[in-house]
């Protein structure tokens, strides 16, 4: 399976837009040079295991590759995981508490540009982790425990965006309009979710074609935001 390239990505987007998080947990299991060797190997072994999704893909990714990559042999990776599953469950947690880290803050900005920071780090962070959030769809599917994290993840950002809506719109009492806010808030999300997962499924198709456009595909999330949730309806 061939994996896209970011560098062509990171020509145009600052890295700051969104994160790689195989790089940030490397960076942080070097930094436990002083702490509990159980602690480092169990950071190491996160570590190997999101680079090497990244290279071979879920489908491709076996624990003796794994211990191969991380230097160690198949007895130590049982000492903190029961199976490959397991290991990418682990990283995808990481995943969501780093997302919510570095997530873009600070207010000040205008309806469209909130809406354009938000794609964008939403977008770079699909352009820059594409294996682990394509075993994400796969484990969604498999695993109860990450479906119901998802949905969790989903239901808060919608809360969120419900509030800012029912603020803008003054509806803060009538149950019917929140209802209604909510499914169309739910809607625009599975609809961004499943836009990106087409953009970066066709980018693998063929290795020789060129990157998908991420300021293209900002574009149109932002268009479907701004439409579906910010202009009023008759």
């Amino acid at each position: 399976m061939h994996f896209v390239s970011i560098s062509p990505y990171l020509e145009k987007s600052p890295p700051s837009e969104g994160f790689n998080v195989a790089e940030l947990l490397e960076a942080r299991a070097n930094s436990l040079s002083k702490r509990k060797k159980r602690v480092r190997t169990r950071a190491k072994l996160l570590a190997v295991a999101a680079r090497e999704i990244e290279k071979v893909g879920y489908d491709s990714l076996t624990i003796d590759h794994l211990v191969s990559a991380a230097g160690m042999v198949r007895g130590t990776f049982y000492l903190y995981f029961n199976s490959r599953a397991d290991i990418i469950k682990a990283v995808l947690w990481k995943y969501w508490a780093l997302m919510r880290i570095h997530r873009p803050r600070g207010g000040g900005l205008g309806l469209r540009e909130s809406i354009h920071r938000a794609n964008s780090y939403t977008v770079m962070l699909a352009a820059l982790n594409p294996g682990l959030l394509e075993a994400r769809e796969i484990l969604l599917r498999e695993d109860q425990q990450i479906f119901q994290r998802m949905e969790s993840i989903n239901r808060v950002w919608a809360e969120r965006i419900v509030r800012d809506l029912a603020r803008r719109e003054r509806v803060h009492d009538d149950e019917a309009d929140l209802a209604f806010l909510r499914m169309k808030v739910r809607a625009v999300i599975h609809m961004s979710d499943a836009l990106l997962a087409d953009v970066h499924r066709m980018a693998k198709w063929d290795a020789s074609e060129q990157p998908p456009n991420l300021d293209l595909v900002i574009r149109v999330m932002d268009d479907l935001w701004f439409r579906s949730l910010f202009m009023k309806t008759s």
